[in-house]
């Protein structure tokens, strides 16, 4: 297992992109909370939580999450999946080392922008600081588990931008129009996976962050047995 993370490794971190679209994210998410802090009415009192709700949104995470897809996605672009799958017959070491390994990029990065708006939520009218150590938990498991859905998806697609923007597609189409037309029926929120985990995220109520999570596994257990079954 070490070996294959190694390899991993050192495959991710020789890719430029492999830094470079998680700092987009980060940067992206510093300068929404820039403007909201910025242009925020004299008198008003923004929560730290709130604050971050807003500004990391899934958006971001598509960014943060992209060497999810890419671990998956260049090796079958590439044509070097067989080469990796010889040089580790283990599957499952595979698949776990690709999944370990921008899970770690993600939470760095997820890290890094969530401090830094608490740096910018200084600059103005803010408060809830106390609330900044279960942010960095609840959006750092968000994206991961973001993150392993979009390298499901590349797997069952091998299709790298199928995984990026899949997703996100299914959150902004899928998920807002079924709610939109299905608004009658509040049970079938339960069935909505994104909508929910970006409730927890910003709330932490626990029925919503199990809904994602139950999402998250069925996903990534589907493309778990499609990458150790499937012939490369």
């Amino acid at each position: 297992m070490k070996r294959a993370i190694a390899y991993e490794r050192v495959r991710a971190f020789t890719i430029r992109s492999t830094f470079v679209f998680p700092l987009a994210g980060v940067a992206f998410t510093w300068a929404i909370a820039l403007f909201l802090i910025l242009t925020a009415p004299a008198g008003s009192d923004i929560g730290l939580a709130g604050l971050v709700g807003q500004v990391y949104s899934p958006i971001s995470a598509l960014f943060v999450t992209i060497p999810f897809a890419q671990a998956f996605g260049h090796d079958y672009r590439d044509g070097t999946i067989r080469l990796t799958l010889g040089e580790f017959p283990n599957r499952t070491q595979v698949y776990l080392a690709k999944l370990i390994v921008p899970a770690v990029v993600a939470v760095c990065a997820v890290i890094i922008a969530v401090l830094g708006v608490a740096v910018i939520a200084t600059l103005g009218p803010s408060s809830g600081f106390d609330a900044l150590p279960a942010l960095l938990l609840r959006e750092s498991l968000f994206t991961v588990m973001w993150g392993v859905m979009v390298a499901a998806i590349t797997v069952l697609t091998r299709s790298m931008p199928a995984g990026v923007t899949g997703l996100l597609i299914w959150w902004l189409l899928v998920e807002q129009l079924i709610g939109s037309l299905l608004s009658k029926f509040p049970f079938v929120f339960n069935l909505l996976p994104l909508n929910n985990g970006v409730l927890w995220a910003q709330s932490g109520a626990v029925q919503p962050g199990l809904i994602m999570l139950l999402a998250t596994v069925v996903l990534g257990a589907v493309g778990y047995v499609r990458f150790t079954r499937r012939d490369a």
